[in-house]
């Protein structure tokens, strides 16, 4: 399980705290650079996320060292219960998405890792392309063990030599439906959390490389994200 522990009363606060100013500092800003982006903001089948801010997710890879690609993943704009059930990623199509491999490099809150499966053309979001990419959150047990509102993951890709962060900037490849898209991502526990539905970005787009002010904000996030789960266990 990818577990950030969350206590009650002052260890939440102090947590939260040290996150605001730990976050910052975790990945050097040297490190990464211009990479490409994908703001989930298009619903294509089922019930939109309710929140009317956008993106409702954001998805961003960049060069991390030579051969390493950085996946930032954060659920911005999901509300309440929502969580993200599987997220769908394309690769370059010269490239063998079998080779690649995959280590979590960070997150926030308590969420289980997700299963990352891999396979040419092999997984489809309600039927709407063939993707390479699967990430797979779990939706059972607690709403901690799912990954919901206001929390991020960190994942660094790896396993082909020359692999850099435009190569994951290709669409799906067609199956029909609203398709193809560069990205999906399927939203559980909608409205009455009994609703699900499927998004996909607009298109790609750069992603800049982090500062350190965006960083920190980041790290507020995920302090206001920790009062507000204090607050729920009173």
């Amino acid at each position: 399980m990818l577990k950030v522990c969350v206590g009650h009363g002052v260890r939440a606060y102090a947590l939260g705290i040290s996150l605001l100013f730990a976050v910052s500092a975790f990945v050097p800003s040297a490190a990464l650079g211009d990479g490409v982006a994908y703001h989930f903001t298009n619903l294509f089948s089922g019930t939109a996320p309710a929140s009317l801010n956008q993106p409702w997710i954001d998805a961003a890879f960049h060069d991390f060292s030579p051969g390493v690609v950085r996946l930032t993943v954060s659920n911005l704009n999901l509300i309440r219960r929502e969580s993200l059930g599987e997220l769908y990623l394309n690769l370059n199509t010269n490239l063998s998405p079998s080779h690649l491999r995959f280590s979590l490099a960070g997150g926030s809150g308590g969420f289980d890792r997700p299963k990352i499966s891999t396979g040419l053309n092999k997984f489809k979001a309600d039927g709407d392309g063939k993707y390479d990419i699967r990430f797979s959150f779990n939706q059972g047990g607690g709403q901690d063990h799912r990954f919901t509102a206001g929390e991020y993951l960190v994942c660094d890709i790896s396993g082909i030599a020359a692999l850099t962060a435009s190569d994951f900037a290709f669409l799906s490849a067609p199956a029909g439906g609203a398709g193809p898209f560069y990205a999906a991502a399927h939203i559980q526990r909608i409205a009455n959390s009994t609703l699900s539905g499927w998004i996909a970005p607009g298109g790609v787009s750069v992603a800049p490389e982090p500062s350190v002010a965006s960083l920190a904000t980041l790290g507020f996030g995920i302090f206001v994200h920790l009062k507000r789960r204090r607050k729920k266990s009173q």
